[in-house]
């Protein structure tokens, strides 16, 4: 009767990857960055719906919000 092969050896854990480099400014600089006109041309390509115009923008609904705010826009009513 012969012994059992020894256990193999556990692999070695890969290490986490890395996140990949940002080259995106973060968001409060964002808005401090973006212009009046980006801006409308965002909300007329999102339908003025503030929600999507966010999302072409990389940004928070809050952050167009105050966008508006700060440009003294007001919305279009569709």
């Amino acid at each position: 009767m012969s012994a059992p092969p020894p256990p193999e050896p556990a692999p070695e854990a890969a290490p986490a990857p890395k996140a990949p480099p940002r080259d995106e400014a973060p968001l409060r600089t964002k808005t401090a960055q973006l212009s009046r006109e980006e801006l409308v041309r965002a909300l007329d390509s999102a339908g003025w719906v503030q929600a999507k115009a966010a999302r072409l923008l990389g940004m928070t609904p809050r952050q167009i919000a105050y966008a508006l705010q700060k440009f003294e826009i007001e919305l279009r009513k569709i």
